[in-house]
């Protein structure tokens, strides 16, 4: 339930710089106080006071006009939000409503499931009670029913949720159920207090004065009745805009405002077994004079697609902060604009080491950090190294831009967990290639003492001679024999000599006596 869902749809608020406390704030309907905040209620405001007196007590008070559409569309962004947990949403003007019970072990059962809520509605902004019953009418009224002090009810059984359920006052409820007033003078006349002793009454004398829909309303939450519902749907587009109360001009802001569409984003992404594989985040300005501002766009291409709100947040963030705003922003609009199919977490993948060993990685985590990196730095200044069809060592390999070769190579498939055994066998790991990624920029001469290349001291050839020959369609011939070789200091280096070229280009019988040193092993 949403008690404060008339301001809250007004928002988001961003705290004030200083650290100071919120000022007070009050929604108005119809020159009456709709919804206050604490600030306001600190200094003697309540629901249904007169504009007028509200401003006597409270001069500095920050009026908000009541807007029942931007109630609906806070209602459905938080059905958005909430459908990563289950997708059995259904939405009330003022209320979500969750069918968990599939959900429960996924998420470590209740504790964990209402933990896991409360942070995402935390991050949309909003503050709830939580209710709990096996009937979606009893959890509904528990969560609005609340009495001064007390925490909303929760109850895993019918039996739990009918002692609960008969403990509620009276008036809240008829209230809640927007029924006629004359039906709660009737019942109160009568000495009913709760529903306890409502429903102590005879049907058919409940029924003859009209409270026909109330008994209906009641058989409803106890589950003496059928209670269908409506499920929400969301929109085969994800598009959500969101507006500020109060200019932005720094990145701070724009990030705090950020998160009410970024949680939504998430939870779409899970209803539709989707991830994010780019975005934009379009920054709407204010007017110059009569000519209206184009927004900014702030594009966001993940390495590897995410639908984690906390990753997306954190790139934007990232981004934000690298942003120049040419004018302040008022509003935000974050738009998909490519998903791929993400059938489930991957999780934490056991990959083969050089050993033949599982080594426990996390390539999500690799990934993740590729993203923020990229939008910190700038896309074009994280490369990632490529192999090129091309045998000659300084040309096999060729710096991209990471964000591009990971969306450019086809996703590995998972490979079976075998049953037989949980140690893989050596003979299926390939073997490591003597080839060091760290290459030099141009081959270094070395010296020679004794027919054995000098660095640092003599080297020791450790490997046979690997020869490679190539480059002749493009007239960049090479003839090289490489060793691994050893230093003093137990570094290996990867050194070669390459054999002597005739008048015409062809390589000779006869090997040249310099030493090269290519490159380093970690």
């Amino acid at each position: 339930h949403l008690p404060w869902l008339p301001l809250e749809a007004r928002g988001p608020f961003p705290p004030p710089a200083d650290g100071s406390p919120p000022p007070p704030r009050a929604v108005i309907h119809q020159h009456r106080l709709c919804t206050v905040n604490a600030a306001a209620r600190a200094q003697g405001l309540e629901p249904g006071m007169s504009t007028a007196t509200a401003l006597s007590l409270c001069p500095g008070l920050q009026q908000l006009q009541r807007d029942e559409a931007a109630e609906a569309g806070f209602v459905q962004l938080l059905a958005l939000a909430l459908s990563c947990y289950t997708p059995q949403v259904v939405l009330r003007p003022d209320a979500v409503l969750l069918e968990v019970s599939g959900s429960l072990r996924l998420f470590g059962g209740l504790p964990g499931l209402a933990a896991r809520l409360r942070r995402s509605l935390q991050q949309v902004g909003a503050h709830v009670r939580i209710g709990m019953a096996p009937t979606a009418a009893a959890a509904w009224l528990l969560a609005r029913v609340v009495a001064p002090g007390a925490k909303p009810g929760r109850a895993r059984t019918l039996p739990a949720a009918h002692q609960l359920l008969d403990g509620l006052p009276l008036p809240p409820v008829l209230q809640s159920l927007a029924l006629p007033p004359r039906l709660a003078e009737l019942l109160q006349g009568i000495g009913c207090h709760t529903l306890a002793d409502v429903r102590a009454l005879p049907r058919t004398g409940l029924q003859r004065r009209g409270g026909a829909a109330l008994q209906a309303a009641l058989d409803r939450a106890y589950g003496d009745a059928p209670d269908p519902q409506v499920w929400f749907e969301p929109p085969l587009q994800f598009e959500l805009a969101c507006e500020l109360v109060h200019r932005a001009d720094d990145a701070a802001m724009l990030v705090f405002a950020a998160q009410r569409l970024v949680q939504p984003l998430a939870g779409w992404l899970s209803r539709q077994w989707l991830a994010a594989a780019r975005c934009t985040l379009w920054l709407q300005h204010e007017s110059s004079g009569r000519q209206a501002r184009a927004p900014t766009p702030v594009r966001l291409a993940m390495g590897e697609p995410t639908r984690d709100a906390a990753q997306l947040l954190l790139l934007l963030r990232e981004r934000l902060q690298r942003t120049e705003l040419p004018a302040p922003v008022y509003g935000l609009r974050l738009q998909l604009d490519e998903a791929v199919a993400l059938a489930g977490h991957e999780g934490r993948l056991a990959l083969a080491a050089a050993d033949g060993q599982l080594a426990d990685t996390d390539p999500l985590a690799v990934s993740a950090l590729v993203d923020r990196l990229s939008a910190r730095l700038g896309p074009e200044r994280v490369n990632r190294l490529q192999l090129q069809d091309d045998h000659r060592p300084e040309r096999a390999m060729q710096a991209a831009p990471a964000l591009q070769a990971a969306r450019s190579q086809p996703r590995p498939a998972a490979r079976p967990r075998s049953t037989a055994s949980t140690t893989p066998s050596t003979a299926a790991v390939p073997p490591v290639p003597t080839r060091p990624t760290w290459l030099l920029p141009q081959p270094l001469p070395l010296a020679e003492q004794g027919g054995r290349p000098v660095h640092g001291g003599p080297l020791v050839l450790r490997t046979r001679a690997e020869r490679i020959e190539s480059g002749w369609f493009d007239e960049a011939l090479i003839c090289r024999d490489y060793h691994v070789a050893e230093g003093r200091d137990h570094r290996l280096r990867w050194v070669f000599r390459e054999r002597r070229q005739t008048a015409d280009g062809e390589p000779a019988s006869a090997w040249s006596s310099s030493w090269y040193l290519h490159g380093l092993f970690g």
